[in-house]
């Protein structure tokens, strides 16, 4: 490798050999060296490092008989502050021992390495010298007798006069010759890397071990410029690799640590002061305090070897941040960054730099301990570990399965929610806020066919049903019964009006005051606490005369229309509270999802619907409960409760495939009959806002085994399970289904298109907020309604067909279309949508395009026009309607 032999093993170890011999393991006193060490006198016993101490330079004298060469020696005078004595300049250099073996304390045989001995004797011989010295008069020592002589090295940056003869400690390396003056050429830099360079000195050698600062590069200006000015052009000069040494102040000879050394800065001019370890016994004699012990794996130097306690160290920052100086290679370094700000004085030790191999161990095993920390404590606050996230365009679009909701329920808040249901801090927690609205007015619904005034019994068709809404006042259901549409042959009514087809007394609704439903809410012993939510088929050929509503008490009541009074209800398991409710397309099964805070799951309760005999043509001779009817209910019964996988659901939606209609003869099911109009194939989708997830329910067995009771007289059994969720990026706010695909309006305000197995097809931009999503009853397009923008959109196959704005909406929260008023062959044609205006207290209605009537009279235009709005004792949320007939 290139090291120097050392000592044999029975010779006296060298000054280096003492310094760099790492501490006794376990704590076992060092062993006592023998050999001429002991027969020193005291003076000569001191520290090694006393030498280094001593600020005044002593004059070199000429080697005699009595004395081994100065630098080959195992201990020179100078270590041990003495004066050295007279040299003799024809004395011949001692010749060279073999190598000695491994030491018993593990280090290498030539230690220090070659190239530390070779730094530490080329900087003994100019101004950066290990003791400093006087300045050279040009006559060259006499030559060491060495095995390889090194070439010269040239002088970096100029001549450096010394004194003849002198010849500083060179820790056994064998003297070189003085060097010629003239330029310096870089060879290219390397450093070994298996070499411990314990004090980062590789940097200042090129290939093959030559000095590349034999001389004092400040010395020309050392009388003439100020320590910053000679840092600058130093840093200059080296590419700002390292910072530069300061200046040496005066030309008083500095101690080791101070001047050009590594590990100290300079000393200004100072009195010879005695030196503090004159007094103290050989620190290798007996156990010594490591102060860095736990950092160095060799002894720490005295506090001579890093300049006086009182002057500032400007490598200690330096070393504390990085352990090795980055060694030079022959690859272009990048840009140099500023030179940093002197550090202030400090006394603190700096230990050595660690050993490089050494030193990326520890940071590894560090490293993988506070990894190991982290996941522990990630662990233990029940949090799973982050997973990767999905594609785009995979099961679940583009979100985990543990994605959810920035407002993650807290059980507390679950049961706080759940006590609040249909109550404005309800609708609040599930619709979010408002934005603002900047569209313009819609120009208003015109034509000569227009009635100024309602209908009533006049009308031949007329659409109407219940609102919900939030109410403060006394005596108010919070459920109105409402007409929007009217028609004759000659006049068209568009704007929205409280009652039904004989009165305009529709607040409350009085199904819910009086008659069949009210009885059967008052057998159940029950109030009906506040409406959560109502709904009837989106996309039915029947006649859906009865709106499904779930109250906050757990009553689930029906309600209809004009020409069919009378409804049903019936009470949900105790402790579940109703978030939502939809309907199959047949009228057969009503899905309510509830909240039960007692065990904080979340459930799909499924119910089946049966008719009243001979209301309509397509009624049933008696009531059949889960088969297709026109939704005038007379009979309602659970059927199974389904498991979620998720504990907060708040919306569904659902479809079958029941080729009923309101044109279908029915009567009984004897002999099969109807059977062909059974509904074959259903399900449901259920979304959990907090969860940001949604699961499907697979109803095909449920509408299967139903039939089967009734045709088949089978016995029953309910298997309804949810599929595993999937996870929306945004916070799930409503779902939709159709046959063959479903759609999720995520609060980010997309609307993402879905197939059977959930996975995303499509992704369509909407308005901010989407709070409602619904099928249109005629258009057949997902419609989403944009709280946040005050907007509602049509879209389909991932694009938005047409979206609707208008001024006079302050705070939509849901839009729904009117079903065609084409039933039975009727002549009329009127595409209306409604809009609940939750904060402006409204239900506006819109019509979408030209309406005619039987007569042949139009009304309207292209477009979107206002059609009117009916004054709400309230906050409305959602409308559902239907065709009423004669």
């Amino acid at each position: 490798m290139g090291h120097l032999p050392s000592k044999t093993p029975d010779s006296e170890p060298s000054a280096a050999d003492r310094f760099m011999r790492p501490p006794q393991s376990h704590g076992e006193p060092p062993q006592q060296q023998a050999g001429g060490y002991d027969e020193l006198d005291p003076e000569a016993r001191r520290s090694e490092w006393g030498a280094f101490d001593d600020a005044t330079p002593s004059v070199p004298q000429q080697p005699g008989p009595q004395d081994p060469q100065y630098g080959n020696a195992p201990y020179g005078d100078a270590q041990y502050g003495r004066a050295p004595q007279q040299q003799h300049a024809a004395e011949p250099a001692a010749p060279q021992e073999p190598p000695a073996p491994q030491g018993e304390w593990g280090e290498a045989p030539d230690w220090p390495p070659k190239s530390s001995q070779d730094w530490m004797h080329q900087q003994s011989q100019t101004g950066w010298g290990l003791t400093g010295g006087a300045a050279w008069t040009g006559e060259a020592p006499p030559p060491a007798a060495a095995p390889a002589p090194e070439a010269p090295a040239e002088q970096a940056f100029g001549n450096a006069p010394q004194a003849p003869g002198y010849d500083p400690p060179t820790y056994d390396a064998p003297r070189q010759p003085a060097a010629e003056q003239g330029g310096l050429e870089f060879p290219e830099l390397r450093s070994d890397p298996y070499e411990q360079d314990v004090y980062g000195h590789n940097q200042y050698r090129a290939d093959g071990g030559q000095d590349l600062y034999q001389g004092d590069p400040y010395q020309a200006e050392r009388l003439q410029a100020e320590a910053q000015q000679a840092r600058e052009e130093y840093q200059a000069q080296q590419s700002g690799a390292y910072p530069v040494v300061p200046q040496q102040g005066g030309e008083q000879a500095a101690p080791y640590g101070s001047g050009a050394d590594a590990f100290g800065g300079f000393a200004e001019p100072q009195q010879p002061q005695a030196d503090p370890y004159a007094a103290q016994p050989d620190p290798f004699a007996a156990p010594q305090p490591d102060p860095y012990a736990q950092q160095d794996a060799y002894p720490a130097a005295p506090q001579s070897a890093y300049g006086s306690p009182a002057q500032p160290d400007p490598y200690a920052e330096q070393q504390a941040a990085e352990a090795v100086p980055a060694q030079r290679t022959a690859e272009p370094e990048p840009e140099a960054p500023a030179a940093a700000p002197e550090p202030a004085p400090s006394t603190a030790r700096v230990a050595p730099p660690t050993h490089r191999g050494v030193r990326y161990a520890i940071y590894g095993i560090g490293g993988l301990i506070t990894l190991g920390l982290i996941i522990g404590i990630v662990l233990m606050l029940g949090a799973a570990p982050p997973e990767e996230p999905s594609e785009p365009g995979e099961e679940g679009g583009n979100a985990s399965e543990d994605t959810g909701a920035d407002d993650a329920l807290t059980p507390e808040r679950y049961t706080e929610l759940a006590a609040a249901a249909g109550t404005a801090e309800w609708f609040s927690w599930r619709y979010g806020e408002a934005g603002q609205n900047g569209a313009e007015e819609l120009a208003a619904a015109s034509g000569d066919a227009l009635a100024a005034e309602p209908l009533f019994d006049q009308a031949d068709r007329s659409i109407q049903g219940q609102l919900g809404y939030v109410t403060d006042e006394s005596g108010l259901s919070g459920i109105d019964h409402v007409t929007v549409l009217e028609s004759t042959d000659e006049a068209l009514g568009l704007t929205p009006r409280a009652g039904g087809r004989f009165t305009d007394q529709g607040r409350p609704e009085l199904e819910l005051q009086e008659g069949p439903t009210a009885d059967c809410v008052n057998a159940l012993g029950a109030e009906l606490g506040e409406p959560v939510a109502l709904a009837r088929p989106e996309q039915s050929a029947e006649v859906n005369a009865h709106s499904v509503i779930a109250f906050s008490s757990g009553v689930i009541a029906t309600a209809g229309i004009s020409g069919a009074q009378g409804g049903t209800c019936l009470q949900l398991p105790d402790g579940q509270v109703p978030t939502d409710v939809a309907l199959t397309d047949g009228n057969e099964l009503a899905l309510v999802t509830t909240w039960t805070p007692e065990s904080q799951t979340g459930s799909l309760v499924v119910i089946a619907l049966g008719d009243k005999k001979g209301s309509y043509q397509s009624s049933w001779s008696q009531s059949y409960p889960g088969l297709p009817n026109p939704g005038h209910f007379g009979a309602a019964e659970i059927v199974g409760t389904v498991v979620l996988p998720f504990s907060a659901p708040t919306s569904v939606d659902a479809w079958s495939d029941s080729n009923g209609s309101v044109s279908a003869e029915r009567a009984t099911v004897e002999g099969g009959a109807g059977r062909d109009q059974v509904a074959t194939t259903g399900y449901a989708i259920v979304g959990d806002l907090s969860a940001s997830q949604v699961a499907s329910v697979d109803l095909t067995s449920t509408l299967q085994g139903l039939a089967a009771k009734h045709y088949d007289g089978a016995e029953f059994t309910f298997d309804a399970n949810a599929g595993e969720a999937t996870g929306f990026d945004g916070g799930v706010a409503d779902v939709a289904a159709t046959e063959g695909s479903s759609a999720v309006a995520t609060a980010d305000g997309t609307v993402r298109e879905l197939d059977g197995s959930l996975k995303e097809t499509a992704a369509t931009e909407v308005g901010a907020n989407p709070t409602c999503l619904v099928v249109g009853a005629q258009s057949g397009s997902f419609i989403a309604t944009s709280r946040g923008t005050a907007t509602v959109s049509w879209v389909s196959g991932g694009e938005v067909q047409k979206s609707l704005a208008d001024s006079r909406m302050a705070d939509p929260l849901c839009a729904s279309e009117t079903p065609a008023l084409g039933v039975e062959d009727y002549a009329g044609t009127a595409a209306v949508v409604l809009v609940a205006d939750y904060t402006g207290q409204k239900l506006h209605s819109y019509l979408d395009g030209q309406a005619s009537i039987p007569g042949g009279a139009s009304v309207g235009g292209d477009g979107f026009s206002y059609a009117g709005a009916y004054e709400v004792a309230g906050s409305p949320w959602a409308a559902s309607v239907t065709v009423d007939l004669e």
